[in-house]
């Protein structure tokens, strides 16, 4: 797609993959609607961003990404001051073992509820001009990490979801392209809180121990990737992003 004059919201923009997500695209000519539930941190780097790139091009709209209702107040919002909205980052997520619920609500329902929602708005079979979703996965959606494995599990979902959907049988029918980033352990919020909320005290020890070992990517890193996978627009991709390698296409195991 071509990034400059399109409009996004990204979920979980306040800090993180979804800052970077936001810099990275506004740099580029493009105008965001930042979701999250954080107020006060998205409200702090709205403030950033507008110096920088205009009060017109960024907003803020509070987002739960587990209630539907607050996921349409936002694209809403987004489309009547920046625009026809033509991507969505699906971007919000946790890393809470303990709370599994709150985990799959939040990770694989906030893709499938911005998902959906991005297909009806979207869809040329809905009136809408089509567009792009991105969901966030990880790493942990094409691979076994025994010490997340609910985490593993949303993720490993997302992935399902964006191969399905990412499909021409209903690229033709909605005019949407589903695509998938795959970023390694990126150094954000995630990977502290992850600690806190680990899957047992076992599993907590043992991340505490490989912590300093593990290769730490950045989040603009990520970022660049996300560049990547826009521009080259491949629908049902899967881009993992890992330390140390260029940022690569990870195919289905078994074609469809």
């Amino acid at each position: 797609m071509e990034i400059t004059g399109s409009v996004a919201i990204i979920t979980g923009a306040a800090k993180g993959l979804g800052r970077a997500f936001t810099e990275s695209l506004l740099a580029r000519g493009a105008k965001v609607c930042m979701a999250d539930t954080d107020t006060e941190a998205a409200t702090a780097t709205l403030q950033q961003l507008q110096q920088s790139y205009g009060d017109d091009n960024v907003m803020f709209v509070p987002c739960d990404v587990t209630r539907t209702e607050d996921l349409k107040v936002v694209w809403d919002e987004g489309e009547q001051k920046l625009g026809y909205i033509s991507l969505l980052i699906n971007n919000a997520g946790i890393g809470n073992e303990q709370n599994w619920q709150k985990t799959i609500d939040v990770n694989l329902g906030g893709c499938m509820r911005g998902t959906l929602l991005a297909l009806e708005r979207m869809g040329v079979n809905k009136g809408g001009g089509g567009g792009i979703v991105v969901n966030i996965s990880s790493v942990a959606g094409l691979k076994a990490t025994p010490l997340g494995p609910v985490y593993t599990s949303t993720k490993h979902a997302i992935v399902g979801l964006t191969r399905s959907l990412g499909s021409e049988f209903h690229l033709k029918i909605s005019g949407v392209k589903v695509q998938s980033l795959c970023p390694s352990l990126v150094k954000t919020d995630l990977l502290v809180n992850s600690l806190k909320n680990a899957f047992s005290p076992e599993v907590g020890q043992a991340i505490t121990k490989q912590a300093n070992c593990l290769p730490v990517i950045s989040a603009e890193m990520v970022a660049e990737a996300l560049v990547k996978l826009l521009e080259e627009g491949r629908n049902g991709a899967c881009l993992m992003v890992v330390a140390g390698k260029e940022p690569f296409y990870v195919d289905s195991p078994i074609s469809s």
